[in-house]
């Protein structure tokens, strides 16, 4: 089904385009639909009409599009042709109960005009979409701006309350305040919007949006390739019946994608560059046990997820199940057990490096530690001790008997300092403990 209007000297300056398939598609699935505008050159634009509601049985994102249009321009009158002849087209008009559209579409009352027993709402898929672009534009330091995108994903998968509350907040309190208006974050809180999405399983969403991507970049593509009227709406039919169409090494969507192939690659390599950077510092810097500690902390930071997150003087960075605080002046302190006991960058502070892409620095260490500073100058006498145990094969019975010896010499010196009936209390006390642990057949000696 075609209709046209025809401009100066003939040429076609308007068109509505639908397939038997695309009617049929419609009728099965009229009651959500997503009015999607893709800007092109002249100032033209290309709408899209797509099933909007869950719908498995579609295979494919360009199963989705049920409707393509080009308007003469986008005037009140233009635009409500348009809305008319979509109508005519398709006699389940009258079923639709929803529609979503993008923010900033021209002429809204006339798509309200058009199908009056439906409400207007704004998209969440162009809603979420909007909100990346304008998180990548605002040029936010590299881990702030993948903290925000990574929670937009989830806002995006996941629409719960509580999901769309952080993602609030994490704006709120990351960027600027004069940049804040731009972003409309008020949207995140409005029930309504969410209302249709929030219903949507975790694998739901993920195909819709993923659907949704594909078909608006492929389209787009079509469009912006300048062509006449004519010769873009056969392209766009085209496209439709075949998407893989694009796919042709010289067309725009395989260099598109040839060039995020290449961008993928280069991001993995810039991070081997990185992490083979660190293990070059640490070499570097670091007498070869305490390089040898931090290195197996890398190794667990290497092969985890971890979860940072900021705050005003703190980040707090989680791998795998530990969650503890890096001290963000100097990156030298931690609140990990393995940092406040060797005073070394733990994983914990490497994950930081190795998000930032940084390298380890003379100044995240004590001075003990670094290659070429002498223990005792350094007023740690009992370093040459704890040095003699890490150069040891560290294994599990050393583990044990160190934890051992310590805790000996600890009670021997709270024995040594107390009264006689204190020692007589202590005394009893342990051997109560001792007989209760290993048992009373096996007759530990204190």
């Amino acid at each position: 089904l075609v209709t046209y209007e025809l401009g100066a000297g003939g040429s076609m300056a308007s068109v509505s385009f639908q397939s038997a398939a695309m009617g049929s598609v419609f009728a099965r699935f009229p009651r959500a639909l997503l009015v999607h505008r893709a800007g092109g050159p002249a100032g033209r634009a290309l709408y899209v009409f797509l099933v909007a509601e869950p719908a498995p049985t579609l295979r494919g994102g360009m199963t989705r599009v049920v409707h393509l249009a080009v308007p003469r321009d986008e005037s009140a009158g233009s635009l409500a042709r348009m809305y008319g002849a979509f109508r005519a087209f398709n006699p389940a008009w009258a079923q639709t109960r929803l529609l979503l559209v993008g923010p900033g579409l021209p002429q809204q009352p006339a798509l309200a005009q058009a199908f009056p027993a439906a409400e207007v709402q704004l998209s969440v898929f162009h809603l979420c979409k909007r909100l990346q672009q304008q998180i990548q534009r605002l040029a936010l330091e590299g881990r702030t701006e993948r903290l925000l995108l990574a929670a937009l994903s989830n806002t995006m998968h996941a629409a719960t309350e509580s999901s769309r509350r952080k993602m609030h907040a994490l704006l709120r309190d990351l960027v600027t305040p004069d940049l804040l208006p731009q972003l409309h974050i008020h949207w995140l809180l409005d029930d309504e919007i969410w209302a249709a999405h929030r219903e949507k399983s975790w694998g739901e969403s993920s195909d819709y949006f993923r659907d949704l991507e594909l078909v608006t970049q492929g389209l787009s593509q079509v469009f912006s390739a300048g062509l006449s009227v004519e010769s873009c709406i056969t392209s766009l039919a085209q496209h439709y019946q075949n998407p893989q169409s694009l796919l042709h090494p010289s067309s725009p969507v395989a260099k598109l994608e040839a060039m995020e192939n290449l961008e993928g690659d280069s991001e993995e390599e810039i991070n081997q560059r990185t992490e083979e950077c660190i293990k070059q510092s640490l070499s570097d810097i670091c007498t070869d046990p305490a390089a040898q500690l931090c290195l197996s902390e890398f190794a667990v930071v290497q092969k985890s997820v971890q979860l940072i997150g900021t705050g005003e003087d703190a980040l707090s960075i989680q791998v795998l199940e530990d969650a503890h605080r890096v001290d963000l002046k100097g990156l030298s302190s931690c609140t990990c057990h393995f940092n406040q006991v060797f005073q070394l960058p733990c994983r914990h502070i490497l994950a930081v490096l190795n998000s930032d892409r940084k390298t380890l620095q003379p100044e995240m260490l004590s001075r003990q530690w670094q290659k070429g500073c002498d223990a005792r100058q350094a007023g740690q006498g009992s370093v040459d001790g704890l040095l003699e145990v890490l150069k040891s094969s560290w294994n599990e019975s050393l583990d044990k008997s160190l934890v051992v010896s310590f805790l000996t010499a600890e009670i021997s010196r709270l024995l040594a300092h107390c009264s006689r009936e204190e020692f007589e209390h202590r005394y009893r006390t342990l051997r109560e403990l001792a007989d209760s642990w290993i048992g009373p057949y096996v007759k530990v000696k204190l």
